[in-house]
């Protein structure tokens, strides 16, 4: 178990200047930042991009948080993470939900040899595709919200769902989308 006194020592001597107890911080809550980096992986967003993008939510944790709020370090710290993290998605997912094709979400954005663009376009359409075909309507709804970088709360206001509909819905597409890649990797 953490020790949390410990904790907000070194919090109160990051917030101080001290750079050496940022770092401890730092060090002890990077495994958070990767947890809920992981869980907002998107297709073609850098995972480590999302690790970066929480580890600036949670410096700009440490040195905003206060003691005398109701919130814990931890939970402080993971709402922090989140909002970085969310904000990194909607900057390099700008298009409005409306325009989000699920093959636009496969497609590479970089200038690059024309018979390797259209390998890629090819096999992002057809992965798209599929994706598409065993996706009932209400997870390609979701599907395209969440990447749109929505939160779960904005999905459920946006579809008029539960929160935890919203959950089971993204967890339920993500498996799905997992067993196509894995059965694309073993054919290849």
């Amino acid at each position: 178990m953490k020790d949390f006194d410990k904790d907000l020592n070194e919090i109160k001597k990051a917030q101080n200047g001290d750079l050496s107890a940022e770092n401890n911080v730092l060090a002890a809550y990077a495994p958070l930042v990767k947890a809920i980096a992981r869980s907002y992986s998107v297709i073609g967003i850098d995972g480590d991009d999302l690790v970066q993008s929480g580890m600036i939510g949670l410096m700009r944790a440490v040195r905003t948080f206060r003691e005398d709020e109701s919130a814990t370090f931890k939970t402080y710290a993971g709402h922090c993470i989140r909002n970085a993290i969310l904000d990194a998605i909607r900057k390099q997912k700008s298009a409005p939900v409306s325009d989000v094709d699920l093959e636009d979400v496969f497609l590479p954005s970089e200038e690059q040899e024309p018979s390797r663009l259209y390998i890629e376009d090819e096999t992002a359409r057809l992965l798209g595709e599929t994706i598409s075909s065993v996706l009932n309507e209400r997870e390609t709804n979701v599907l395209k919200l969440y990447l749109s970088a929505m939160s779960y709360q904005e999905i459920s206001e946006r579809l008029g769902m539960e929160k935890k509909q919203v959950d089971n819905t993204i967890y339920s597409f993500k498996k799905k989308i997992k067993k196509i890649l894995e059965t694309k990797q073993n054919r290849d």
